[in-house]
């Protein structure tokens, strides 16, 4: 489901209008720029990826009709209707994995303690090291440029190098039928709205 459609389904659940969310659905799915495949959401659509849109969307919006909205719940929502109605975390995502991911993330250190807090971010989420192909990546370079701004993500990038997210991706397996079931049910309202 595209980022627009998942904002009209906002409109529906939280009322105001749909550009009211469309900011937080296009965060979540900016995976797609890196990876246009099912596993995209293996980045975002999880319990971590809920925690980035407060980091930078604040903790609630105000919509066009005044109500103040959770924005843990708009993106909770989102993963609900990409996944089967599931909202999932790092290690229900990272339950199949390749062991051979783990030696084919970068090993880096950066002097800079907020940067290195953030790219610790989903290790310390998950207890996983599998997990930090999110922050040890081009993406991860991109996270960085919208949480933490442009000077910390080329720091990132200059000590990462060129680490592309889709080549690890490669490494996880989708096997639980949520991981690339969209919920028919939230399709279906929208095809019927639309119409």
């Amino acid at each position: 489901m595209n980022y627009w459609k998942h904002s009209l389904l906002s409109k529906k659940k939280f009322n105001g209008e749909a550009a009211d969310y469309l900011p937080i659905h296009k965060f979540l799915d900016s995976s797609k720029l890196f990876y246009f495949n099912l596993r995209h959401r293996v980045l975002l659509h999880n319990t971590y990826g809920i925690d980035l849109c407060t980091r930078k969307f604040g903790e609630t919006v105000i919509n066009s009709a005044n109500q103040t909205i959770l924005v843990r719940d708009i993106a909770a929502e989102h993963c609900k209707e990409d996944l089967l109605g599931v909202v999932p975390t790092l290690n229900q995502w990272f339950k199949y994995v390749d062991e051979e991911l783990v030696r084919h993330i970068p090993k880096i250190q950066p002097a800079n303690t907020v940067l290195q807090e953030f790219l610790m971010g989903p290790l310390l989420m998950s207890g996983l090291p599998a997990t930090l192909l999110i922050t040890h990546s081009n993406f991860g370079v991109y996270l960085a440029k919208e949480l933490l701004g442009i000077d910390e993500a080329l720091t990132l990038a200059g000590q990462l190098g060129a680490t592309p997210v889709n080549e690890l991706l490669q490494y996880i397996k989708l096997i639980d039928r949520w991981q690339y079931t969209a919920d028919i049910k939230q399709l279906k309202t929208i095809e019927n709205e639309l119409s």
